[in-house]
């Protein structure tokens, strides 16, 4: 799906927010919150590599530290892009809209990626729209299936994945020492599929702004996110049915 829009982006101007000749930004075509933008790479060399990799290997036109360094770049252009665009709807002072892009939005990978073409998700943190409709949903961006984009930086992880050959599934952090003989703390990521898929199914639902606990209710979560999405961004004096990003 991804690969049209790379291949053909004058034919999807409706949903690109943002191309150049490394990414594209686009809306998802189903957000799972008021702003859910997508940082797309171009790079044939990369686009079907798996999120967890990506960053861990050296490509002919740039190293693994160098590729994550240039994607945070566009990152953060989303990031501020969500920020901005909710802000012109608030009609909010520049304050209010770095509040927005330091505190309401997170980035980030499924560790199972729903479609192949490598994809990074800007998200805003209040998970309140028609197209949230699961708990699954809710949980593939707040569990441990949802690897933050920090948490991919290969300072962290490429000399684990190098040393185990990339085979691990525990989601906890290790040191080892490091060249300079100082201690480096490296991440595990979740890697077994199934355990995944338990995560997601398994792991009560709560709250990410206030850490309210809903067990496996999901209705009550979404009447309470309703709530806090209200009491925020209707704080602001708009409805807050003007800032879906949905059609």
């Amino acid at each position: 799906m991804f690969q049209e829009y790379i291949n053909h982006p004058e034919q999807h101007q409706d949903i690109i927010v943002f191309e150049d000749v490394n990414v594209l930004i686009i809306k998802d075509s189903f957000p799972k919150a008021l702003r859910h933008y997508l940082v797309i790479p171009k790079s044939p060399a990369i686009t079907n590599v798996h999120p967890l990799d990506v960053f861990n290997r050296d490509y002919s036109d740039y190293t693994g530290e160098e590729l994550y360094d240039l994607i945070s770049q566009y990152v953060e252009r989303a990031k501020k892009m969500v920020a901005e665009d909710l802000g012109k709807v608030l009609e909010c002072e520049p304050s209010k809209v770095a509040e927005i892009k330091n505190t309401r939005i997170k980035v980030g990978i499924h560790s199972i990626p729903s479609l192949k073409n490598l994809h990074i998700h800007v998200i805003t943190t209040d998970f309140h729209l028609s197209s949230m409709k699961n708990k699954k949903h809710y949980n593939s961006f707040n569990t441990k299936f949802f690897v933050e984009f920090e948490e991919l930086n290969p300072e962290f992880n490429e000399q684990y994945l190098r040393a185990y050959n990339q085979n691990y599934d525990s989601d906890s952090a290790d040191s080892e020492d490091g060249d300079d003989g100082h201690s480096q703390e490296f991440i595990r990521h979740v890697r077994n599929e199934t355990t995944l898929h338990d995560i997601i199914k398994e792991t009560p639902l709560k709250c990410l702004q206030c850490g309210e606990k809903f067990d496996f209710k999901f209705q009550r979560l979404k009447l309470h996110l309703e709530t806090e999405v209200t009491e925020y961004y209707g704080s602001f004096g708009v409805d807050i049915s003007t800032l879906s990003q949905e059609k």
